[in-house]
């Protein structure tokens, strides 16, 4: 495994929550997310940025897990997890059985650009944690975290499973109906030639690299048919592309009325999501 493994950390702070907030997991995701996790805030060096990030695992340390990697969505501060979102998101997961490690991406964020590096730098410290298996490591991304998710499995061929929900993977046709999003991508590119923008454009549109995917990861792909944020579109035209070059289990599962965040069908996502990581991350 040619992946340079480097302690990067600069601050681990546990997170404690609130009476409130506590309430509010119990009641949102349930009481083995709120007693049975630890959530750990981070700032990592990467490239000589500090960035945010987060760990979260099970209380239990008398056994080994395997390591979920999960990149979050959205552009700059919007999409970002605070303390209570990462408790509840990440610490389902992590309640599942999982250590759970997320980058909050640098601030000088290129919308897919090299925060890339910025993702591989927490997985790094995600393999070194004393909880981690030594051996399972699974990728979940979610909207612009499922570009994310594509790009990071052009690199690294040890991933033994991934998960993409209402995943962005076509910026051109998405451009066509978000124009706000054209224009705040090609305001990151000022004065570059029509030639750049395309090139930045391929290079975050998993439906033009496709190929360059690593063929062994088995990937469940997830979207609403209802999205209005990133079309439906691009999970079924990754899927098709996906089935046809890859050696390894693809599966799509739509969504009927589903919206961007699936917030009407928690469970049925929740389901899914478990039983894939369960079956790739939980063979040893």
């Amino acid at each position: 495994m040619l992946f340079c493994i480097m302690m990067i950390w600069k601050e681990n702070r546990q997170i404690e929550l609130i009476d409130a907030e506590k309430a509010l997991i119990k009641s949102g995701w349930g009481n083995e997310t709120l007693e049975n996790v630890s959530l750990s805030k981070i700032i990592y060096n990467s490239e000589g940025y500090d960035v945010e990030g987060f760990i979260c695992k099970p209380k239990d340390s008398s056994v080994k897990y395997p390591l979920i990697l999960w990149n979050r969505g959205g552009d700059e501060d919007n999409g970002k997890l605070d303390n209570f979102l990462a408790w509840g998101i990440l610490g389902e997961i992590a309640s599942w059985g999982y250590v759970v490690i997320a980058s909050q991406y640098r601030k000088n964020d290129e919308f897919g650009g090299k925060e890339i590096n910025d993702v591989m730098n927490i997985l790094k410290i995600g393999m070194l944690l004393e909880e981690y298996d030594g051996m399972n490591i699974g990728v979940e991304g979610w909207s612009r975290g499922g570009m994310m998710t594509y790009q990071l499995l052009t690199k690294l061929k040890f991933i033994k499973c991934a998960v993409v929900v209402a995943g962005l993977a076509d910026l051109r046709t998405n451009f066509e109906r978000n124009l706000k999003l054209k224009n705040k991508f090609n305001s990151l590119f000022p004065n570059a030639s029509e030639e750049r923008i395309n090139e930045e454009i391929r290079k975050r549109s998993a439906v033009e690299f496709h190929k360059d995917i690593d063929m062994d990861t088995p990937i469940l792909l997830i979207h609403g048919t209802n999205d209005n944020k990133v079309l439906y579109e691009d999970s079924v035209n990754m899927y098709m592309r996906l089935v046809d070059q890859s050696r390894a289990d693809i599966n799509f599962e739509t969504i009927q009325k589903g919206d961007h965040y699936l917030s009407r069908n928690r469970k049925e996502v929740q389901t899914l999501r478990k039983q894939w990581f369960d079956k790739y991350l939980k063979l040893n």
